[in-house]
């Protein structure tokens, strides 16, 4: 009984683990994003001008 509660913990562990990275890896992809397209805009307003 006591074997199977742990393994059920680390089960619930490891999932929580994944979600964790993986929703701070979609924070980061979407911040990086953001900070990646605000110069691409910059350069095309230049351009445009120009």
């Amino acid at each position: 009984m006591k074997n199977k509660k742990t393994k059920k913990e680390r089960q619930d562990n490891f999932f929580k683990e994944l979600l964790g990275q993986l929703t701070s890896s979609i924070l980061f992809e979407v911040a990086w994003n953001i900070l990646m397209f605000i110069p691409r805009m910059i350069i095309r307003l230049i351009k445009h001008i120009l």
